[in-house]
């Protein structure tokens, strides 16, 4: 086959038989965990981008692009800030040549590809059109010749060139409306003609085509070589594989086309695009060749094949034969086939179907191509490695192309094409950021941004900086807590964790690097921590430790707002310790004492009860009691020894005195962290709720939450939630503001449904069901800042991170 380009210019590419192609990248779209119906919406509008072309030609390309891990390492890099620096930057080295050694310098990547025949029947006939013509003709004529004679340049009327702009332009504004395009550069053909041509271990968004033009007045020349430029190899052709050889390495190459399809591909379920993605650990590429057929065209072609058939079953029947029960099936499907074509207009599409599949060795290719054979079975799809058609078949992924071989051609209709999922893929998280561990499906590293939601970024759903991590016990949401939260402050950020289970105590021996930014702050029951907690020692502002005053103390004595005796005599003597000079808790009993009602009185005594009850005298000061917690270190870990929380299931009426002591304190703690978001808005916090249910399921802790979220979103911090339940989270307002969300492993039915029902994906699914239930420890689906959703294996790579955040209890060994 003759190389086929003649010319690039931007996006519109050239070939020698007078064609021009408009290509176009298809940015993938999210297609993991999609509903039945969200999946057709997605099948109806490529459908329609396909049965918008009524004549011409679409070329599609799938490519197993490479992208470089130690470049996306490089920009994370760029986005770490703040005191630990240099700390995270070589951490985030040691990561790199972690990720390098486990699965090399390269990630495969798949990136899609469309070009359009842009035809010119729509121009209106004038006799000055028609002389353009002819002299473009004439001009190619001659450029022909002079190139034969005389030279390597190549010559384009940049008249034609001018032409075939426009109408991409209008092109690319029809298909803009439908999928996310960008326009092809001379890089991106630079670069999949050289992956064709054996070329690998140049990452994508590192690659550059040079292509030097001169533009004269009526004319744009270009070298020929360098058109040629990036097929530089040697080729040796095989009956079924070609060897290239390139400067640095040789690669085998195998090209498998369709034979036929042998059943019904139902959809959904036929994605193949979608689906080969995540069944091979090999990079595959597709190219799809269609030859739009008109309707008229092509209801005449099926006409005329029933004619055949009727005939093949005439003569059976004149000589006393069977009809072979092949011509009955095609009979019926020409039937069928006819009358579709018949009703809606639609247009045919003859389809070169053609799979590419390269490997470092002939013994490893022939293991790819058998597993590529296996792969297309299960879809009822029969591939075909045709003898000695190898290089014709190559040149059919090259822009611009011609079909080679007509012997494969399948008639299919834009549903068939619509339904293989040609840009359908995984995706999660970001380009660069944290990197928190990888796609269970694809293999791809996962990286997040936790405080991107509040920039307003394009094409996310939410700005939200709240995130929430859900399910039972024991399937690692602790443990991924601590990485992000770890990971977020080496980049910068500063963090409170409120540590109810006291499991964090050990962070400065097991996180030497940053031992100097950790601050625990142990809030024992020892006489010297009296009255720390106390919401009028603990708060800056009269009026903020007034309202955790009367939250703190109508939620230990059960008084309700609505109770019109007690809770104007708790609510005044609260005012009047808030006007007093000297504050604290002990001295709203005085204030009640000094009443001397009965009601009073009672109230005092009820309140009194609590003062010396094991741990309670953390809340109550004298008002002689000064403020000695400090939050200035990046990390600060507050943990109240001895607390007893409540199980997820146990409702508030059954709280123990002790349960609702503990509860207390976190509603305490939580609210002085309010203050702590309110600090530098340039800095990104996190308020780390651990065991967020105990309070989540109370009045005060709802309102409280809330607070927080609404106040982190306006000071750049975000809220993190760590609780058993999906329902702790349901209240309407509180999951609107969420933004990431992380559900591991759960058994139970009901909660698996109201876990899938808050990622919004469809909660009756057994699949979705299943693959909840199935996790395993550390795995998680994630829903990121887009919507999309999908399965992810944390990865802390350091043995010290594992140690540091397992919350396991340690095995007793045996002694011996």
């Amino acid at each position: 086959m003759k190389y086929p380009i003649k010319y690039v210019e931007n996006n519109l590419v050239f070939n020698h038989d007078g064609e021009c192609f408009a290509y176009y990248e298809l940015i993938p779209y999210n297609y993991s965990f999609l509903s039945p119906e969200e999946k057709f919406q997605v099948h109806d509008s490529f459908r329609q981008l396909i049965a918008q072309n009524r004549d011409g030609k679409i070329h599609a390309l799938q490519l197993s692009t490479e992208s470089s891990i130690r470049a996306t390492q490089e920009r994370s890099k760029n986005e770490i800030t703040g005191k630990l620096k240099e700390v995270a930057t070589k951490k985030i080295d040691k990561q790199t040549d972690a990720l390098v050694e486990m699965i090399g310098d390269n990630q495969v990547d798949y990136r899609f590809f469309i070009g359009f025949k842009l035809s010119l029947n729509d121009q209106e006939v004038t006799i000055k059109n028609v002389s353009n013509e002819f002299w473009i003709s004439l001009q190619d004529f001659f450029h022909d010749v002079n190139h034969k004679l005389m030279g390597d340049f190549v010559s384009m009327s940049n008249d034609e060139i001018d032409r075939f702009s426009k109408m991409e332009h209008l092109l690319e504004n029809k298909t803009s409306k439908r999928f996310k395009i960008r326009r092809a550069s001379k890089d991106d053909f630079g670069y999949i003609i050289e992956h064709i041509y054996g070329q690998t271990g140049t990452p994508y968004e590192e690659y550059s085509y040079h292509l030097p033009t001169k533009k004269l007045k009526k004319e744009t020349l270009v070298k020929r070589y360098d058109l040629l430029k990036p097929t530089r190899c040697l080729i040796e052709e095989n009956q079924r594989y070609l060897k290239i050889e390139n400067e640095d390495e040789t690669t085998y190459a195998a090209y498998f086309t369709i034979n036929s399809v042998i059943g019904e591909l139902g959809f959904p379920n036929s994605e193949i695009f979608y689906y080969q993605q995540q069944q091979f650990s090999f990079p595959i590429d597709t190219s799809m060749n269609v030859e739009i057929v008109t309707n008229k065209k092509a209801l005449s072609t099926v006409r005329n094949k029933k004619k055949e058939l009727k005939d093949l079953d005439n003569h059976a029947f004149e000589s006393n034969n069977e009809t072979s029960s092949n011509v009955v099936d095609a009979l019926d499907s020409v039937d069928e086939l006819e009358s579709t074509l018949d009703q809606t207009k639609e247009s045919m599409y003859k389809l070169s179907y053609v799979v590419r599949v390269s490997a470092s060795d002939p013994d490893e290719l022939k293991r790819r191509c058998n597993e590529v054979k296996d792969f297309y079975d299960d879809f009822s799809i029969k591939l075909v490695r045709p003898f000695g058609d190898m290089l014709g078949l190559h040149g059919e992924f090259i822009p611009a192309s011609k079909r080679y071989i007509n012997d494969y051609i399948q008639y299919v209709t834009s549903d068939f094409l619509a339904g293989l999922g040609f840009g359908a893929t995984q995706m999660l998280g970001e380009t660069e950021g944290i990197y928190v561990g990888y796609n269970l499906d694809t293999g791809r590293n996962v990286y997040l941004k936790p405080s991107l939601a509040s920039q307003g970024v394009k094409g996310s759903i939410t700005n939200a900086l709240a995130s929430a991590f859900i399910g039972s016990l024991g399937g690692g949401k602790s443990f991924s807590n601590n990485m992000l939260v770890y990971y977020a402050v080496l980049f910068g950020g500063q963090a409170v964790i409120v540590d109810p289970k006291a499991e964090r105590g050990n962070w400065k021996e097991t996180l030497p690097d940053i031992a100097h930014e950790i601050n625990i702050v142990n809030l024992t029951s020892e006489e010297t921590n009296k009255g720390l907690l106390d919401p009028y020692v603990i708060l800056k502002r009269p009026k903020d430790s007034e309202s955790l005053a009367i939250d703190i103390l109508t939620f230990l004595t059960g008084i309700s707002s609505r109770d019109g005796e007690k809770f104007p005599v708790l609510r005044k003597a609260i005012r009047r310790v808030t006007k007093s000079k000297t504050r604290g808790l002990l001295l709203v009993l005085d204030e009640l004492r000094k009443e001397d009602t009965v009601i009073s009185n009672h109230i005092a005594d009820h309140i009194e009860s609590f003062t010396d009850y094991d741990f309670a005298h953390l809340l109550f000061s004298d008002g002689t009691v000064e403020q000695s917690i400090s939050l200035d270190k990046q990390l600060n870990i507050i943990q109240v020894a001895d607390l007893v929380l409540p199980d997820a299931e146990t409702g508030f009426e059954e709280y123990t005195t002790m349960e609702l002591l503990s509860v207390a304190m976190l509603i305490v703690i939580s609210t002085f962290a309010l203050d702590f978001i309110h600090s530098d808005r340039s800095i990104f916090k996190i308020v780390d709720l651990d065991e967020a249910w105990s309070f989540l399921q109370v009045a005060q802790g709802k309102t409280l939450s809330m607070k927080l979220v609404r106040a982190g979103r306006a000071m750049n911090a975000g809220v993190y939630f760590v609780t058993q339940n999906a329902d702790d989270l349901l209240d309407e307002k509180l999951k609107n503001n969420l933004g990431l969300k992380f559900a591991f492993r759960s058994t139970d039915i009901n909660e698996i449904k109201k876990t899938l029902e808050f990622f919004g994906i469809d909660k009756e699914d057994e699949g979705n069901q299943k693959r909840l239930r199935d996790l395993e420890n550390g795995q998680c689906l994630l829903s990121d800042l887009y919507g999309r959703v999908g399965v992810i294996q944390f990865h802390p790579i350091f043995e010290e991170l594992l140690n540091a955040f397992d919350t396991r209890p340690p095995v007793r060994k045996k002694v011996s």
